[in-house]
């Protein structure tokens, strides 16, 4: 047995790939355990054992403070570089003391002190063992992916462990629910003991098995200094470029974490939502964590890990400010429907961040001296993190007998009318001073260096693809909805806005694009792909999308997803194309649009999603312009009109892809009226 726990020099292309197999699942295992001894559990836990809210960000901030046990991991690690047996036994270790975590209430009095006092020390101690296993881990992780798929892989292992952790966790608040309903009021806190020991007892043996199975590739050799490993621990706060980082992870999880930890508790406490509500909102932001992992990984590979980390990083500070509006000042009826709102793009924003704040690390580290540059990177992400919920408590105690009024009061004579327009209090401020906070700390981003990083800009591109016409912002900025004449180029100002509207366009091209892919590869294609773009674009509609202002977007994008499936359906793509533009132009002519609108939107998207897509544009140019035709009767124009302004729209999105391009769409398009080559 002892033999597994010695690193290999050399290891095959099979051991590689079932060492990060292994590696995924034990991810899942501990972070399935894991969720269930924080988030919202260990805010409902906290409240039935008695807890107040610095309690509450202690126990929040221990995971995080306990990670300062990095350094002696690191030392450990570089003394005798056997990353997995110290790991394997630290992981153990920590897995297993759930256990007394989850004994206190039989252990003692609840709701009461001493059982929340209890809790806090065993949170502390397990704390001397889990950090120094993911010292272990991220050393070993840096030496088993291959550079070319850091970002792939890892959004792979978050999405699975993501999937996993939402799937636990709903089923446990229902068992929650149902042990409140079934037992006495006394007895409730039960629940969350009985959760605790399952974990450890089932996920907490788990993981430790896959990390047995897996291998260990020998560590790099360390240049030989003739000093003490105490030596190699500053080296990092030397490396400006890495110092930077280490200011920004360090700024970055202290600001955040002055309200994320509290949401679960303002949703129980303050809004008074049931736990299976809180869970399922959480899981509902799992969901879309994993869907956009797939989308934050491989553009982070293309595009670099600092890109994407800006995008996502603003686009959470804009979920932090929307908490603020949640109430005002009771549970309104907008109240879960923001909510709502929040998480989905709470998830979109947490998978990103998590992604690249892994990886650029990574990416950063010196290949010969990486456990010391990542164990630096843990340390100042943890302590951040640790210390905003505790100073997030404080916070919030002080400003929970404080509040703000902001009223709008018009006078006239016999009569005054006063409308609030804002009410903050307790939480609410938290929420506010995180978000300028966080602002603040996205500067320390921006002087930071990664090599081939790619402009902001860029990534949004990919996003929107050439979105730039004016579109209703995000849902999450209460008021603005209702302002619809405001252009795309003021709201993008708002921290994040442009993000949440990059993403609200991807989103309408991946329906379109996966509704296209189901679509039946017979005769029947054009009519089938017809359909299903169809009703995407009707569900776009009917859940809030301006058609009179935003037609031309929903045609180009529409279209776009559509046209990017012909990917998987191998010469498909005239014919896809033909379908996507006739379903489009046939369910938007039952709306008030602009016909030269959509028309265009249309052709350039047709045009778009066949560049993007590797495919032959003159194709899809050329059957578009027949859709157009085709569907001339709907506008109540004539068919040569109808396709004179699909061309066009066709050839601007020609233009923007390059010479060639235009030249082929242009030929292929050289029989229309009016058109010569």
């Amino acid at each position: 047995m002892f033999a597994t726990l010695r690193p290999s020099p050399t290891l095959t292309g099979g051991d590689v790939r079932l060492s990060l197999r292994m590696m995924v699942w034990e991810s899942v295992a501990s972070g399935v355990l894991f969720s269930l001894g924080s988030g919202g559990f260990m805010a409902a836990f906290a409240l039935a054992l008695g807890a107040n809210n610095l309690q509450i960000g202690l126990l929040a901030a221990l995971p995080f403070v306990s990670q300062a046990m990095q350094v002696p991991g690191i030392l450990l690690v570089e003394r005798f570089r056997t990353r997995k047996a110290i790991g394997l036994l630290t992981l153990g270790v920590s897995n297993l003391f759930w256990i007394p975590i989850g004994a206190v209430p039989f252990l003692l009095q609840t709701p009461s002190a001493p059982a929340v006092t209890m809790v806090i020390v065993l949170l502390a101690v397990r704390g001397l063992f889990s950090p120094v296993w993911v010292t272990a881990w991220s050393s070993w992780i840096r030496d088993l992916v291959p550079a070319q798929i850091l970002g792939s892989y890892h959004g792979r292992r978050l999405a699975v462990m993501t999937a996993a952790m939402a799937v636990v966790g709903l089923g446990a608040s229902f068992f929650v629910q149902w042990w409140e309903n079934a037992s006495a009021p006394e007895d409730a806190v039960f629940a969350y003991s009985f959760l605790l020991f399952a974990g450890a007892l089932t996920f907490g043996v788990i993981g430790p098995l896959q990390v047995l199975r897996a291998r260990e590739p020998l560590m790099p050799a360390t240049p030989q200094t003739g000093g003490s490993p105490f030596a190699t621990l500053p080296e990092p706060l030397r490396d400006r470029n890495f110092s930077q980082l280490l200011r920004f992870l360090f700024a970055w999880r202290l600001t955040s974490n002055l309200a994320i930890p509290f949401f679960a508790v303002y949703m129980l406490d303050v809004i008074g939502l049931p736990l299976p509500a809180v869970i399922g909102f959480t899981v509902l932001s799992l969901g879309t964590n994993v869907l956009f992992i797939r989308v934050w990984g491989p553009m982070a590979d293309r595009l670099g890990s600092k890109t994407v980390l800006s995008l996502s990083a603003s686009l959470y500070l804009l979920v932090i400010l929307g908490w603020v509006f949640t109430l005002n000042p009771d549970r309104h009826v907008l109240t879960v429907p923001l909510l709502t709102v929040l998480h989905v793009f709470a998830g979109v924003a947490a998978a990103g961040v998590t992604l690249t704040i892994s990886t650029l690390a990574l990416k950063e580290a010196p290949e010969e001296k990486a456990t010391a540059f990542l164990g630096m990177a843990g340390v100042a992400t943890y302590i951040g993190a640790g210390l905003g919920p505790i100073l997030g408590g404080v916070l919030a105690d002080f400003f929970a007998s404080r509040s703000l009024r902001l009223d709008f009061t018009w006078t006239s004579p016999g009569r005054a009318v006063e409308l609030p327009a804002l009410s903050v209090t307790g939480f609410e401020f938290l929420f506010l001073i995180a978000f300028v906070a966080g602002l603040l700390s996205l500067n320390l981003l921006v002087a930071l260096r990664e090599e081939g990083e790619m402009p902001r800009e860029r990534a949004l591109s990919e996003l929107t693809a050439g979105f730039e016409g004016p579109l209703r912002a995000v849902s999450s900025v209460p008021g603005i909805g209702a302002v619809s004449a405001i252009s795309y180029g003021y709201v993008k100002r708002v921290p994040g806005a442009d993000v949440a509207i990059g993403v609200a366009a991807y989103q309408l091209a991946a329906s379109t694009q996966a509704a296209v892919a189901s679509a039946s590869r017979g005769r029947s294609l054009i009519r089938d792909v017809a359909s299903a773009v169809g009703d995407i674009v009707e569900e776009a509609i009917d859940s809030g999308q301006d058609v009179a202002v935003h037609g031309r977007e929903l045609a180009r994008h529409a279209t776009r997803g559509a046209v990017q499936a012909g990917e998987d359906l191998a010469g498909e793509v005239g014919r896809v194309a033909r379908g996507a533009v006739r379903g489009t132009l046939q369910t938007l002519a039952r709306w008030p649009v602009s016909a030269d609108e959509a028309l265009a939107g249309a052709g350039y998207g047709a045009v778009q999603g066949a560049i993007e897509a590797g495919e032959d544009p003159s194709e899809a140019a050329a059957q578009a312009v027949r859709a157009a035709r085709e569907t001339a009767h709907e506008f109540g124009m004539a068919p040569a009109e109808a396709a004179r302004l699909l061309a066009d729209g066709a050839l601007d999105a020609a233009a923007a892809a390059g010479e060639d391009a235009l030249a082929n769409v242009r030929q292929s398009l050289s029989g229309e009226p009016g058109r010569s080559n």
